[in-house]
């Protein structure tokens, strides 16, 4: 950790002195230079900042985690046991910022989030803009208990990042694109989609890491019943942006009601899908559901809003 400190620094000095924006470097004439990535250090009170020798300018994010149910199954019964070791900012250059460090996993259980949120922490970055987060997970405190019994998890398809040679941590990446200048504070929050992530083979969770953001915390929920007013189950709540793009899904359930959070401010389509595959490869039937087309809506949200559909008929 102390040589990936000196080096993170060291190389904030060269920029420093190079006096230059970050990642620029002067080419000689005929030759190719090549971006070397660096992690830097977490900026605690912004004194990294100030040992550059000019007035520090950064601005602060606070993060918030929320989750989408894992199907077919309820809080009573399971629990998706997360080891969280922080979250880095990643640049244009695609360099890592460290924003929140936790010295020792925090285990968190991310079934217990589909209302309330975790506050994740929040840390310093220096002003610009930052077209991603990553959220750090630890493999080894990261499991699943379901009717007492507790299964190990297994990334598939690893990311680990490039800082870490050991490969003991798995990075997230999260598309969020957030832009700060000096002295302000920006609020985001992050959907750990255990919904879309999870799918339990032979005795191992295999985790296909799915996590949404956006800016502030709003909140979409409602409820899914049929013609007869029963509640309809597992059906799978699909938010869709003003360009196509699936931006977050959720999951109903067994009392209908559904919560969708990781969103931007922005207009959505709100569907109702009664049959859908998951990015872990698991289809999800809802029962219940009367036959037809399930309904949509469109609604615009804002960083704070907080909209209820009240009941869909499905």
């Amino acid at each position: 950790m102390k040589r990936l400190l000196s080096v993170a620094i060291a190389g904030m000095l060269a920029l420093s002195a190079c006096g230059g924006p970050h990642g620029a470097s002067t080419a000689v004439p005929g030759s190719t230079t090549t971006h070397q990535h660096v992690r830097h250090p977490k900026l605690s009170g912004r004194q990294p900042l100030e040992g550059l020798g000019g007035v520090p300018r950064a601005f602060s994010l606070a993060l918030d985690l929320f989750d989408a149910p894992l199907v077919g199954a309820t809080a009573a019964n399971a629990q998706f046991n997360a080891g969280i070791l922080g979250v880095d900012a990643i640049d244009g250059n695609g360099d890592s910022w460290q924003l929140i460090a936790n010295g020792q996993p925090q285990v968190v259980n991310l079934l217990a989030l589909q209302t309330n949120a975790l506050n994740l922490g929040q840390g310093f970055l220096p002003e610009g803009t930052y077209p991603a987060v990553q959220l750090l997970l630890d493999p080894a405190t990261t499991s699943v208990t379901y009717n007492g019994q507790t299964y190990p998890a297994v990334f598939v398809d690893p990311n680990h990042p490039w800082w870490d040679p050991a490969q003991t941590i798995e990075a997230v990446t999260v598309p969020l694109t957030v832009s700060g200048s000096n002295g302000q504070t920006i609020a985001a929050s992050m959907d750990f989609n255990v919904f879309q992530s999870a799918n339990l083979v032979n005795g191992v969770v295999e985790l296909t890491p799915t996590v949404a953001a956006g800016l502030g915390q709003p909140t979409i929920s409602g409820t899914v019943a049929n013609a007869a007013g029963a509640p309809v189950a597992s059906a799978t709540i699909v938010a869709t942006d003003a360009n196509g793009a699936v931006a977050n899904t959720s999951v109903t359930a067994a009392d209908g009601s559904f919560h969708l959070h990781g969103l931007n401010p922005g207009g959505y389509t709100i569907s109702i899908a009664n049959t859908f595959t998951t990015n872990a490869g698991v289809t999800v039937t809802a029962t219940g559901a009367d036959s037809g087309s399930p309904p949509t809506r469109y609604i615009v949200i804002g960083p704070n809003s907080q909209i209820n559909l009240g009941a869909l008929n499905d």
